[in-house]
């Protein structure tokens, strides 16, 4: 599935300021395409409110959105690297047809499933136009982010790209023309429209790459029976993603907009600003990260499934083990820099972005916490590619409830700890995801034939 990330790295073989810009412009887009389009589009209908539109509204209007984006992504966790997994299987084993009945047969289900919450999370609230609204924006977000799923075997980074611009433009242009005319429930349709534009062209680009005879696959379904491993460890990561905002939206801090739909706009603003100064990151595992080491990691399983000798197999590990060090120490490096620079000029950024100088604190620490969130994140992915799901179920787990313990602790103290729970949850899971995988790849050899059928039971006995 690393096949898009060498598709952009070719970009690079031009050797040019531009092919690096294009190249890094084209990631940033694939891996993080809805939630900036999220950003930059709240951004932009804040400071280009129209008059139609009061404060409470916009509030209403803003609020509704991240529940939207939070619990849109968690629900869809069920699939996502169960179907990531299914798909990549297909691919191996040259059956491409298996796609597009892959992906009818998810979005079904998906849709089934987000119909029924989106209306429980959202009847009630406003008007039952804006209800409506509210629910189709859910499923169609549902819908984006199962998509993304199959974006990295598209491989087409160029129509990816341009179906996000044309989206977000969309969705900003319709929501201030429509918000002006009809107030909220424009912002709404607007708002809808954009997305609705980037998952028609997207879903497109899937019917048209492949073709299949095939309607639905129920065999998809029994995968995911069979691997609920890892249908545990989307939902734990993507809950753990956000259970740190639900406990401040729980909190006696938080503001309420309606019975059901509360907010902290101070951590929740500071928080997703800190999120974008990991965006470089995202952008270095995609095109230079995960391209390097799988090239070392196909080596090594080409040597033990073609019967190298142990030596041939042992070289190969030691490749991939420098080349794993070689691509983790470019992306500490390089993040690490721009997070550095993100905390030391935390108050000249907050001026430009709008962000309230009491949250600079919040800013910064969460900032600190979002870096090593990302290492978390690659070390999770390294973890999964060697198949170790009895350790992704645990660091997943360890993250989801100590950023719930930990922030928990925090809520209710001075402003200036806000945060910290994120950031020592972070460094917590990180140190434990960094220890148990080391101790794996030193025995991975061993791990690797003890996996197989004969010897399946031995793996439980390593920890």
């Amino acid at each position: 599935m690393a096949g898009i990330g060498f598709k952009i790295g070719k970009i690079l073989a031009e050797d040019t300021f531009t092919a690096s810009l294009r190249a890094h412009f084209y990631s940033v887009i694939i891996s993080s395409g809805p939630w900036l389009l999220s950003i930059l589009t709240i951004f932009c209908l804040n400071y280009f409110r129209p008059k139609t539109i009061d404060i409470f509204e916009a509030m209403y209007f803003r609020t509704t959105v991240i529940y939207i984006f939070a619990f849109s992504l968690i629900i869809t966790g069920l699939f996502y690297l169960s179907l990531s997994r299914y798909l990549a299987d297909k691919l191996y084993q040259k059956d491409p047809e298996a796609l597009l009945p892959a992906f009818n047969s998810a979005a079904l289900l998906l849709l089934a499933i987000q119909a029924v919450t989106g209306y429980f999370f959202f009847s009630g609230s406003m008007e039952a136009p804006i209800v409506l609204l509210s629910v189709l924006l859910y499923m169609a977000m549902s819908l984006l982010w199962l998509i993304m799923i199959f974006l990295t075997a598209l491989r087409d980074y160029k129509s990816i790209a341009v179906a996000y611009a044309a989206g977000t433009v969309v969705a900003i242009a319709a929501s201030l023309l429509f918000g002006s005319i009809t107030g909220l429930i424009g912002y709404f349709a607007g708002y809808l429209l954009g997305h609705l534009v980037i998952v028609m062209l997207l879903s497109l680009r899937i019917f048209t790459e492949f073709n299949s005879k095939r309607i639905f696959d129920r065999d998809l379904f029994t995968f995911m029976l069979r691997n609920k491993k890892l249908v545990f460890i989307g939902i734990f990561y993507n809950t753990a993603i956000w259970i740190d905002k639900m406990v401040f939206w729980a909190s006696d801090r938080a503001i309420c907009v309606t019975p059901f739909l509360r907010s902290y706009p101070l951590y929740d603003s500071a928080v997703f600003f800190a999120y974008i100064t990991i965006i470089p990151a995202i952008s270095i595992f995609l095109i230079h990260v995960e391209t390097d080491f799988y090239k070392a990691y196909r080596r090594f399983y080409t040597e033990i499934l073609g019967k190298g000798t142990y030596g041939a197999i042992k070289s190969a590990h030691q490749g991939m083990s420098e080349s794993l060090k070689k691509s983790i120490f470019l992306l500490i490096t390089c993040q690490g820099l721009i997070t550095l620079i993100a905390v030391t000029f935390a108050p000249e950024f907050a001026g430009v972005l709008g962000l309230k100088s009491m949250a600079i604190p919040i800013f910064r620490i969460t900032a600190m916490g979002a870096f090593l969130h990302s290492l978390l994140l690659v070390a999770i992915i390294v973890i999964l590619y060697f198949d170790f799901q009895n350790l992704a179920v645990l660091v997943t787990a360890v993250f989801l409830v100590t950023n719930c313990l930990f922030t928990l602790a925090t809520v209710n103290l001075s402003i200036y700890f806000l945060g910290y729970g994120y950031f020592f949850s972070a460094l917590f899971s990180l140190a434990i995801a960094f220890y148990a995988f080391n101790f794996k790849l030193n025995r991975v050899e061993y791990l690797t034939f003890a996996m197989q059928p004969l010897g399946i039971h031995r793996e439980e006995e390593i920890v």
